[in-house]
């Protein structure tokens, strides 16, 4: 069944979920949405849901759509994977696709996990989970929740970025098991 008379649809999920197939049935059946809202973190596939994906998979099928703030996570296993994971790779086929106004980032949260992300911008959502060590240089300005998570220990200069790159935060949780590098000058 069509949902011709839907224009405007949000889908905010902020558990990791293993329904992207669903989500992607269901958004085809929205043909003539005009705005959309994705805040999707996805586990159990082993791919990265990139640029393609999204214009094969959800686009392609909605000629009306104007306006498209999306957030994707996709966790996934790096054993799983036959290639190293490129925040520059998955940033081409955003701008393969004409989402110029996206950007990706790439963060080992565990040894043998990855959270790949990408998102339109600006970020216009309040939460932010799995951010690591390597983030774009842009403002987050209405993020207040943020969960940092990295195999590299968080330093100095990581907080910096952080109280820059994050005005309106309020909380803040860290996790991280290695330790900082003794620098007797930060403290």
């Amino acid at each position: 069944d069509k949902l011709f008379n839907l224009k405007c649809f949000s889908l905010k999920s902020f558990f990791r979920f293993k329904q992207y197939d669903k989500i992607v049935s269901l958004l085809r059946r929205m043909s003539n949405l005009e705005k959309l809202t994705l805040y999707l973190p996805i586990k159990g596939r082993n791919r990265v849901i990139d640029g393609t994906y999204v214009q094969h998979d959800i686009l392609d099928y909605m000629s009306q759509l104007h306006s498209f703030i999306f957030y994707i996570c996709t966790y996934v296993e790096t054993v799983d994977l036959s290639y190293k994971l490129s925040s520059e790779d998955i940033q081409q086929t955003l701008t393969n696709i004409g989402q110029q106004h996206a950007i990706s980032m790439v963060n080992y949260i565990q040894s043998h996990r990855a959270a790949c992300s990408i998102f339109s911008l600006p970020f216009e959502f309040d939460y932010l989970k799995d951010l690591g060590n390597k983030f774009p240089n842009i403002v987050f300005s209405y993020v207040t929740h943020l969960l940092v998570q990295d195999t590299d220990p968080f330093e100095h200069e990581f907080f910096m970025r952080i109280a820059r790159s994050f005005p309106l935060l309020k909380h803040l949780r860290i996790i991280n098991v290695e330790p900082q590098a003794n620098d007797s000058s930060q403290i």
